[in-house]
């Protein structure tokens, strides 16, 4: 079904139905009050070493079951996954993070990992951080990729 057809996407956020429809998210911050509400998410994930294949066929299961994925940076022990969110605030933003991230039913796609670690930062602070080469960017919508690339 194509996403034009879908009756849910019109009150999901830009944000998500730009992950429903695969295409790439751009923020841009206007001005501080339209990037206000606008937060990026990276949940850190960790545990017992598997394999490297196996994880990310979890990885990429795990991004199917979260469409609104935007990125995903992996090793044999850990990831980091990330994600723009639009929340009244940073306490919101992080409340929601933790309960999509620190339910069982999701971790069970990589065994015995859990979250150990959650930033969450506005627009501004972000395209800061890449500005900055402090923190990755992220090239295209639902990548998957090791650490080490």
């Amino acid at each position: 079904m194509s996403i034009g057809s879908r009756r849910d996407v019109p009150s999901t956020s830009c944000v998500r139905r730009a992950a429903l429809e695969q295409q790439p998210y751009i923020a841009r911050a206007e001005d501080a009050e339209s990037a206000r509400d606008l937060w990026f998410v990276t949940v850190t994930v960790g545990g017992g070493a598997l394999a490297q294949d196996e994880v990310r066929d979890a990885l990429e299961r795990l991004s199917v079951e979260r469409a609104f994925v935007v990125s995903i940076r992996y090793d044999r022990n850990h990831a980091q996954v990330r994600y723009w969110d639009e929340c009244g605030d940073a306490a919101e933003a992080t409340r929601q993070a933790l309960s999509l991230w620190g339910g069982d039913e999701v971790f069970t796609e990589l065994p015995g990992w859990r979250v150990s670690g959650l930033e969450v930062v506005d627009l501004i602070t972000a395209q800061q951080q890449w500005d900055h080469d402090t923190h990755p960017r992220v090239y295209a919508l639902g990548e998957i990729v090791p650490f080490d690339d």
